[in-house]
């Protein structure tokens, strides 16, 4: 009889999920355990591992298709004489349901315990020869990364420690063959999100160039100091510190509307800054939690780590959960201005140009200065202009003089 698998709700309160990747084909031997499928939520992408082993009968969907939590997923014939249902949230290790004993399994070899890996990087290990299971990850909670498989991998097959995904994500943009195309994978995501946003907020955007001499300068002193994180300063990591500064002082800002049209209006307790991030699959937005409580080192980190594992496709559900403000770094693809759209559930976006020369009047002349553009979108139903002012000038103040970022509030 047929075991029916139902999509489930794998922890993330989404109700749908897109199928990227079957693992098995129907009439295919499977294992308990074994991963069976590649799904991506508008948080992130996870494996699927199958609740028993049997033979494939049914796949519930074509990949590329978007399921609802409690739509079939698979069957698998598991030798039972009567048919059951899973649609339970899964682990790698499935506990049967109070309501039905455990169903005897067939004699197979015992799994090895499966290690924690994107599954990106086991596509990665596996082009490589890499065995995860003799591995111990250095990611949180002894995840795999790109970087661990690229050590371990032989040096004939890998290019040491960091990865072709080093190189620009701009690599083959803009290609695409005449024709329809359904808007797939992280490019769905993005499609939907950003239809949301735009036709539900009301955008306002508030602009200004700083005078970024001290900046830079403040910059290039910290990364000569011996100290973990200081060669990871930059712009942004400036910009982020002052960010958490300034949405501790105008928490509004950190709020967001809830409800359609907007029948409240939301503060969170904490200060979650979403990094949105260019990569080879698209726009990803992950999330540097508590940004109000790092200094300038360790925020510096978080967000190497972060943009490193985004661009590595190595981020987990909550690497991509929770943000309440977000900053893009266009001026690292050469940008000047734009006008950034408000990811649903926040109230405003900052965006940042690029840092480069330009004329500036000082004392009745005009120099060559390097200048900083700056660009805050605002929720106009949550954010007036006097306070999208107020917050913008509060960042400018800190990036013209980032000494404030030192010595506190």
């Amino acid at each position: 009889m047929a075991f029916i698998f139902r999509l489930p709700d794998i922890g993330e309160g989404l109700e749908e999920a897109e199928i990227v990747e079957w693992f098995v084909a129907i009439g295919d031997e499977v294992l308990r355990d074994q991963p069976l499928v590649e799904v991506l939520t508008d948080k992130a992408s996870s494996e699927l591992p199958s609740p028993v082993a049997g033979t494939v009968l049914l796949l519930g969907a074509d990949e590329g298709t978007r399921l609802q939590v409690g739509e079939v997923l698979i069957e698998i014939d598991d030798g039972s004489t009567a048919p059951k249902v899973a649609s339970e949230p899964l682990s790698t290790q499935t506990s049967p349901t109070k309501s039905q004993p455990p169903t005897p399994l067939p004699e197979v070899a015992p799994l090895t315990a499966r290690p924690k890996a994107a599954p990106a990087t086991r596509r990665l290990a596996l082009d490589l020869g890499v065995d995860l299971t003799t591995m111990i990850g250095t990611g949180p909670g002894g995840r795999i990364t790109v970087n661990d498989v690229h050590a371990a991998a032989p040096a004939s097959t890998s290019t040491g420690g960091l990865s072709n995904d080093d190189s620009t994500a701009s690599d083959g943009l803009g290609q695409a063959a005449a024709g329809r195309h359904a808007l797939r994978g992280i490019r769905g995501v993005v499609a939907r999100n950003m239809t949301q946003a735009w036709t539900e907020i009301p955008h306002i955007h508030t602009m200004d160039e700083v005078d970024a001499s001290l900046l830079i300068d403040f910059r290039d002193r910290i990364r000569d100091m011996d100290r973990s994180g200081a060669t990871r300063v930059s712009v942004l990591v400036v910009a982020a510190v002052a960010t958490a500064r300034a949405l501790r002082r105008f928490p509004v800002v950190n709020g967001h509307v809830d409800g359609h049209p907007g029948d409240a209006m939301v503060i969170p307790e904490h200060i979650h800054l979403g990094i949105a991030t260019a990569t080879k699959r698209g726009l990803v937005v992950p999330v540097v939690h508590h940004a109000d409580t790092l200094d300038l080192f360790t925020m510096a980190d978080r967000i190497s780590s972060v943009v490193g594992a985004a661009r590595s496709d190595d981020l987990s559900a909550a690497d991509l959960s929770g943000a309440t403000f977000t900053i893009t770094n266009y001026g690292s693809l050469g940008g000047r201005f734009a006008t950034p759209i408000i990811p649903p559930g926040q109230g405003a976006i900052l965006g940042l140009g690029a840092v480069a020369e330009r004329p500036v009047a000082i004392d009745g002349e005009v120099v060559a200065r390097p200048t900083l553009p700056m660009v805050l979108g605002a929720d106009h139903r949550l954010i007036d202009g006097d306070l999208a002012e107020a917050f913008r000038r509060a960042v400018a103040d800190d990036l013209a003089e980032p000494l404030h970022l030192l010595i506190g509030s």
